[in-house]
């Protein structure tokens, strides 16, 4: 907890240093001239955009708890994972506490351990691919416009295409017959051996019965084709959700839409590459990227009060809201009883919702 704070005080501290040379530096007056100009309404569109991409979220999380538990009770708890996830992934580098934290969250409203991983797993897997999938759409349709308009285009896309490939790559092995879930599984247990040799048979047990959970949450999902399909499509919505934001923004600062199309394409690239940036919350590399990315679409108008209302309305919203739902996590009891495993369906024309 004492990391997640301190992670936490590094991105608020530096979306302070951000305001404050907006407000200190020789362009401060037309920063709070555009403040004074902007039709709020749009900003309010805007985050709501953000909040529909929470929503959507938790329901394309719905439908893959649903492709895996079958006809079972879902014990709920979406939103409140979801929201939660978005909170410990901005507070810790590349966003690694977001799985655990979703992990954590469904395993106290009632899934098993293993069944929530392969959930965690999958979600992450159809996120990335979507996102994958989106840039390379956007690229080839607006190719000749961002090379032209884009300085230094290739430079940016290219790694982030490859980066987003490789992660897809690691999904899949894991996503696979299981043998580098089998190989991660043993180099834990090995290390707990050595390390805590007490605890050792303690937790062997717990660990690949969660392992095995896993595997068949997995198996199970992989026979369901229209799970796959939409959830995918959800996700690809909740992916668009984000990429509006920018597009709204435009409206509200400059008044118009044009090249919203181009900006859309190049908000997705920019969320693709400043994920990997090895900071809380990618506080930093995220204000940079941008700065290259969607702030040249404003034309009229600083780059800083730009990227700070970007950043308010898609990051510190999530913080705030996340952080919320977090503690509201904390303090939920666990379920009592058996926990909700992976479960073949008894028929296909089970309802997915």
């Amino acid at each position: 907890m004492k990391k997640v704070i301190i992670n936490l005080l590094i991105a608020l501290a530096v979306g302070g240093i951000l305001a404050a040379i907006m407000f200190t530096n020789q362009s401060s007056d037309e920063a709070i001239k555009i403040l004074k100009s902007i039709e709020y309404e749009y900003i309010l569109i805007a985050f709501l955009c953000v909040v529909a991409m929470w929503l959507i979220g938790s329901f394309a999380m719905r439908v893959i708890k649903k492709g895996m538990i079958g006809r079972q009770k879902d014990p709920g708890g979406n939103l409140l994972a979801l929201m939660s996830h978005e909170f410990i992934s901005a507070v810790t580098p590349f966003s690694s506490g977001g799985q655990p934290a979703l992990v954590y969250v469904l395993t106290k409203k009632g899934l098993d351990a293993g069944t929530a991983a392969s959930l965690a797993i999958i979600r992450s897997f159809i996120y990335q691919i979507s996102e994958l999938f989106l840039s390379i759409i956007g690229f080839l349709l607006l190719r000749n416009y961002l090379l032209v308009h884009v300085p230094h285009f290739y430079a940016i896309f290219i790694p982030a295409v490859i980066i987003c490939s490789s992660i897809v790559g690691v999904y899949l092995a894991f996503l696979g017959k299981g043998k580098l879930a089998n190989k991660t599984v043993q180099l834990i247990m090995s290390l707990i051996k050595r390390f805590f040799p007490k605890k050792h048979e303690k937790i062997e047990k717990t660990v690949y019965e969660s392992l095995a959970s896993f595997k068949e949450g997995v198996r199970i999902f992989k026979t369901r084709p229209w799970f796959w399909v939409f959830a995918i499509i959800f996700q690809m919505i909740e992916l668009l959700c984000i990429y509006m934001v920018p597009v709204f923004m435009l409206r509200a600062i400059e008044g118009t839409y044009a090249n919203a199309l181009p900006l859309l394409v190049c908000t997705c690239i920019c969320l693709i590459i400043m994920s990997y940036v090895p900071t809380p919350g990618t506080a930093g590399g995220a204000e940079g990227f941008a700065i290259l990315l969607i702030a040249p679409f404003f034309v009229y108008s600083p780059a800083l009060p730009v990227i700070l209302i970007w950043r308010l309305l898609t990051y510190y919203s999530k913080i705030l809201f996340g952080g919320i739902s977090f503690m509201f996590a904390l303090k939920i009891k666990g379920s009592d009883g058996r926990k909700i495993k992976a479960k073949e369906m008894m028929s296909q024309a089970d309802s997915m919702i």
